[in-house]
């Protein structure tokens, strides 16, 4: 039996950039020494690429995310030139607008898509994820969306339940069927939080189940 045909995603953390201050990040709460600060290799990303048949290459955030990679656009239009499927979730912020202009001008095809993690609305999506910007992140929403579905990716909101914004949940969803996202999914967000990350027990109680 060959094993590669039972192989699900790969995850690809090229990125460990960010602009967000989450503060369950491990940016924020491991010391800088224990990490790599950086970027992935664009020629060791195509190697891994090339050489391998995942069925679906999620570029993820882990430590970073992959659109502040300065070869981002680069790595998207390679990405389109192969036949695989990928996805790249991103928080979507402080990116200027030319980038967004510039993205949606890519040859988008089937079995590609974009997943934005925006916990919340305009007034709620920054609690959690300091220093987020709501009106760049719709910019890049909105170019995106403009464009018909088969010039462009899929799109997908992912949205993290806390106590401050659970009771928004359903106003985001038609919030984004209405923008015109194919997919909504809220999810409970169960991590466990270490005290000392909060600023006061108040932001603790809004964060924290």
């Amino acid at each position: 039996m060959d094993f590669r045909e039972h192989l699900g995603d790969l995850e690809l953390e090229i990125s460990s950039r960010c602009t967000l201050g989450c503060m369950a990040c491990p940016r924020n709460y491991q010391p800088k020494d224990k990490w790599y600060s950086g970027f992935m290799d664009f020629d060791v990303l195509k190697d891994i690429v090339d050489n391998s048949n995942f069925k679906r290459y999620v570029f993820c955030g882990g430590y970073g995310d992959a659109i502040y990679h300065p070869q981002i656009l680069e790595i998207l239009e390679y990405m389109l030139s192969t036949d695989k499927m990928f996805f790249m979730e991103t928080n979507g912020a402080h990116k200027p607008k030319r980038f967004w202009d510039e993205l949606i001008e890519l040859p988008w095809r089937q079995g590609c898509g974009f997943i934005f993690s925006i916990d919340g609305l305009q007034d709620t999506n920054h609690i959690y994820r300091k220093n987020t910007d709501w009106d760049s992140i719709m910019y890049g929403v909105n170019t995106i969306l403009s464009k018909p579905r088969k010039q462009r990716m899929r799109m997908k909101w992912k949205y993290l339940v806390f106590p401050y914004n659970q009771h928004q949940v359903e106003d985001a969803r038609k919030f984004a069927m209405d923008l015109g996202f194919e997919e909504f999914s809220p999810v409970k967000s169960i991590r466990q939080y270490n005290p000392e990350w909060f600023s006061s027990e108040e932001e603790k109680q809004l964060i924290q189940w």
